[in-house]
């Protein structure tokens, strides 16, 4: 009976590690680590059964970009960026290329899935993702960062 049940765990075994393999061949990570496709769609989970359609938070990202290394207010409704204001100056910006969160996740999918997602953080409570950093491309978007979400009436 012993003999019997070796082939099926090597088999196994091996099967565990052509899968892992291949995640670490596709997403430059673990299937489970940080920036893993599955641990992305269990954060957004946790974010989406919370239901915030209307809330702000404070947005910054790293690019070839006059907007740029600076905190940004955005705010949306309906799932929707409304309004961008540059914390700094009070400045308002059109909104039109700005992430709702919903869209962070999209790119933080995008990114693992490609292999260019370097690294994730996410809020411990509301599970949004508050890093997301990539591989670097010259005068590409290199990071974005989310913090300080408030839900909005």
């Amino acid at each position: 009976m012993g003999a019997h049940m070796s082939r099926p765990l090597s088999h196994l075994r091996g099967s565990v590690a052509v899968g892992s393999l291949a995640a670490l061949i596709l997403g430059c990570s673990s299937p489970t680590g940080p920036t893993s496709v599955q641990n992305i769609l269990a954060h957004r989970a946790v974010w989406k059964g919370q239901g915030f359609a209307n809330y702000s938070y404070t947005y910054q990202f790293e690019a070839f970009n006059a907007f740029a290394n600076q905190p940004l207010r955005l705010e949306v409704r309906q799932d929707t960026v409304r309004s961008v204001v540059v914390l700094a100056t009070g400045q308002n910006i059109v909104p039109t290329y700005f992430p709702t969160i919903d869209a962070l996740f999209d790119r933080a999918l995008d990114a693992a899935q490609n292999g260019s997602l370097t690294r994730i953080a996410f809020d411990p409570v509301r599970g949004y993702p508050t890093l997301l950093a990539y591989a670097a491309i010259p005068d590409a978007l290199s990071s974005q960062q989310a913090s300080a979400l408030q839900p909005l009436p």
